[in-house]
């Protein structure tokens, strides 16, 4: 790349591209509410609406009148914001054969996503007590893991998630390769699992996820199961420019993005406290 051949809009869409690709625990949100984002302190309003009741019907008696629909207002506030700034030297550029600035905009779109996805990990912090699931008790094995689905599962149902929602758990590597091993030892045929090192897309109508951004805190991993609608993320690459630096013979970038979370369904939203144990 040449800064005079420099389209930031080109250079943009390759960035979220890549971003995007790498992202975990934002692709598990919703997005609906992006609305108009431009800069670090924006607010985006999430409307929902009330909870509806219900009421027994007597034959041949008049009907109550209409409740009334109450909406209820949440703000998302864009309160993150982040830069990435890289150059290349001409002589650099010319021996890599123009290689180097498309692998600083696979790198950069990369860095992005680490930056969101523990940004939205770190909520794990707001989640109340009563939507832990504690794998600290009793460690997490390939023994065990199934039973630990089993709850997850059973917490969803009991928050009244509709079984059509799909949930999502994200799990840290040392987490997640106790399922790996749980479906090794139980499939008949696993050799699949063998080649792949990969314990599946679901098991228990359940998705597993992986991710190294999965906050460890003494000695737990703080791994979430929730559904989509449980988070709600807004982001913006703001600005993306090419220029010359004054004191350099080369080319540089520097890229911004803005982006803000929030729990706005915290009942389908839960806390797996992950303690990885030892294999028998």
């Amino acid at each position: 790349m040449s800064v005079q051949n420099f389209l930031p809009e080109m250079w943009a869409t390759g960035i979220l591209k890549e971003r995007d690709k790498a992202m975990i625990a934002a692709n598990h949100c919703t997005t609906e509410y992006e609305g108009l984002i431009k800069d670090k302190g924006d607010r985006v309003k999430i409307l929902t609406v009330g909870d509806v009741a219900s009421y027994d019907y007597v034959k041949n008696a008049d009907i109550n009148t209409p409740d009334q629909l109450m909406d209820e207002a949440q703000w998302l506030d864009i309160d993150k914001a982040k830069y990435c700034h890289i150059s290349i030297d001409d002589i650099d550029k010319t021996q890599a054969n123009g290689k180097l600035m498309t692998e600083g905009q696979r790198k950069l779109g990369i860095k992005m996503a680490d930056d969101i996805d523990q940004d939205i990990f770190g909520l794990y912090a707001l989640i109340a007590a009563g939507q832990t699931i504690d794998g600290f008790t009793t460690a997490v094995t390939s023994a065990n893991v199934i039973n630990y689905l089993a709850t997850i599962r059973q917490k969803f149902k009991e928050a009244n998630v509709p079984e059509s929602e799909p949930i999502y758990l994200e799990m840290a590597p040392a987490i997640y390769t106790k399922f790996v091993l749980a479906r090794i030892a139980k499939e008949t045929m696993n050799t699949s699992t063998l080649v792949s090192g990969d314990a599946g897309k679901s098991l228990y109508g359940i998705i597993l996820c992986e991710s190294n951004n999965i906050v460890l805190n003494a000695s737990k991993y703080k791994c979430l199961a929730r559904t989509k609608g449980a988070v709600a993320y807004a982001s913006q690459l703001t600005e993306t420019i090419g220029y010359r630096p004054e004191k350099r013979f080369g080319d540089a970038v520097k890229s911004l993005q803005v982006w803000g979370k929030k729990i706005i369904r915290p009942k389908e939203i839960f806390l797996f406290d992950a303690l990885p144990g030892a294999e028998a």
